[in-house]
């Protein structure tokens, strides 16, 4: 089984591209949108509504040092798959003058690892500055001992309860920002300079109806407990003068629990207060009018325990010595709007 801090470097590394591979299809539906609404009243132009539907097809390589603890992919040099998911995507934005927007999104999505839902809000100052709450709600699959993906961990059994697919919900409240920095505003106008810096930060509570505070649990990709989590970071974004690769990208982000006290005690050797590192480079394809992709890398910086073999299942209870900076995943998103 795979281990939890590379599905969550590369869940997290998905979510942040794909915001960027379908950027360019939602700015063409709402031109079309805007021209078509063209002999409206002004306010009622103003209001622009676009949905879509994506298909995704995730070509993963996990490098050995991914596989190390993995029960049956222990001696493999690397391991490599494929995972298609479906996601649609409805999004409303009213503008008010130049100096304010106003947006309302809401999606769902179903892959291997299950299916969520999310709705959210967000205000716009001057395109520059966002501050928004989503919302969300996720089941998720199990695979027997292949892969845990919904449960509650019991410590003593060491591995997780598999709670079985809608009997239990994972669900969320995420505050976000985000302050975009366009450089290209400040460099000599060139096809090479167009360079834009964005800064984020997060706060997300998680809950999920099958635990109690201070139990370990996933739904999904991701170990949580009943609690907060912080992410913040920064992209550099680079639009290339090429017409098969036209951006390139790098991001920087620092993730965490935001409260140690929210585990249980048997977990503070593993450190739940530990702070993830993680740089991942990007870079857009064009493959045709239809189809994008997104190859990345996720280099990150994650525990170092004291046992360096140990059944997957039984990380939480490993002993923290240090930490290691390591590449854990290369990844290639194809995908497809309709």
């Amino acid at each position: 089984m795979v281990s939890r801090r590379v599905c969550r470097s590369a869940l997290i590394s998905v979510l942040f591209c794909a915001a960027f591979s379908f950027a360019d299809g939602s700015t063409a539906k709402q031109d079309s949108l805007s021209a078509d609404s063209s002999t409206v009243s002004p306010d009622t132009a103003s209001l622009k509504i676009t949905s879509e539907n994506v298909l995704s097809i995730m070509s993963i390589i996990l490098p050995h040092n991914s596989l190390r603890n993995s029960e049956t992919l222990h001696n493999w040099p690397f391991f490599a798959f494929d995972s298609p998911s479906w996601a649609y995507n409805f999004n409303i934005r009213r503008d008010f003058g130049k100096l304010l927007g106003l947006k309302g999104n809401a999606s769902g999505d179903a892959s291997f690892a299950g299916i969520g839902i999310k709705t959210g809000i967000a205000m716009e100052l001057i395109h520059l500055l966002e501050l928004g709450v989503e919302a969300n709600t996720k089941t998720s699959l199990n695979y027997g001992k292949t892969a845990t993906f919904m449960g509650v961990y019991d410590p003593e059994k060491r591995n997780y309860r598999q709670d079985a697919m809608f009997t239990e919900y994972g669900y969320g409240l995420r505050y976000h920002s985000a302050l975009t920095f366009p450089l290209l505003a400040l460099l000599p106008k060139s096809d090479w300079t167009k360079i834009i810096l964005k800064g984020t930060a997060e706060l997300t509570y998680s809950g999920y109806t099958g635990a109690e505070d201070k139990e370990v649990w996933k739904a999904g990709n991701e170990n949580c407990v009943n609690g907060f989590k912080y992410r913040y970071g920064g992209t550099l974004i680079y639009m290339m003068p090429f017409r098969r690769v036209p951006m390139a990208m790098v991001s920087v982000n620092a993730s965490g629990f935001k409260h140690e006290y929210d585990f249980d005690k048997t977990y503070e050797d593993y450190n739940p207060g530990f702070v993830t590192v993680s740089v991942t480079p990007m870079a857009t394809v064009k493959i045709s009018e239809k189809w994008n992709g997104m190859l990345m890398t996720v280099i990150s910086r994650d525990r170092v325990f004291e046992n360096r073999r140990y059944p997957t299942t039984e990380e939480l209870l490993q002993k923290q010595v240090g930490s290691e900076w390591d590449l854990r995943v290369v990844m290639f998103v194809l995908s497809r709007k309709f």
